[in-house]
């Protein structure tokens, strides 16, 4: 019993870690794009979903479903993404402000909720949203990307094989959006063992 309960605790931790799979990889502020990848090992349906910008005012929120899929940029044709498949979303223009703003990625509209909230970034000043992201261990509350000196053709980027969790996980550079290029490690897998079951899974912390 003790070692059922033992397993069971370690996959309660590991669906807890599960958060974020769905991330933010590349952000094209000037021109309203945004990358998005599933880093998780299962398909990810995203239709309903919603992206939150609350800084410099309206439009603040929008579905998934209700804007275009580039998809010379993207991997899917659709947002029912699988393990490693990505999409770049054409937001609608001021969605995301080129001087500062923020994305949260929500799997419902539950705005201030940190079980909602799937991945978020904030450039330029701090967000409005950037609590919500902390209480959920994905960001840290007051801290933001400097995109004050980005040039013409650049992008914010997710840095390899970082989460994506403090600023220091980005970088501005040359534009490689509709790559997903820049992506966390995969999440978790179950393997069995000897008859047991061993649960390797990886936070985005």
């Amino acid at each position: 019993m003790k070692r059922v309960n033992r397993i069971a605790a370690v996959l309660l931790a590991c669906s807890m870690s599960a958060q974020g799979a769905v991330v933010i990889s590349e952000l094209d502020i000037a021109n309203n794009k945004i990358e998005i990848v599933n880093t998780g090992g299962s398909s990810v349906d995203t239709a309903a979903w919603w992206l939150c910008n609350r800084v410099n005012g309206s439009p603040f929120y929008i579905t998934f479903g209700s804007v275009g899929i580039i998809a010379a940029e993207s991997s899917s044709m659709d947002l029912n993404l699988g393990a490693g498949e990505f999409v770049t979303l054409q937001l609608t223009a001021g969605f995301v402000p080129d001087g500062n703003g923020e994305l949260g990625i929500y799997n419902t509209n539950s705005f201030a909720s940190s079980t909602a909230i799937e991945d978020y970034v904030v450039w330029g000043a701090i967000g409005v949203r950037d609590s919500v992201a902390q209480n959920a261990g994905i960001w840290t509350d007051n801290q933001f990307i400097d995109v004050s000196g980005i040039g013409a053709g650049e992008t914010v980027q997710l840095l390899p094989s970082q989460a994506g969790n403090a600023p220091a996980d980005y970088t501005i550079g040359a534009s490689t959006i509709g790559s997903a290029t820049n992506v966390p490690e995969p999440g978790s897998a179950l393997l069995a063992v000897g008859g047991s079951a061993l649960l390797l899974c990886r936070r985005r912390s």
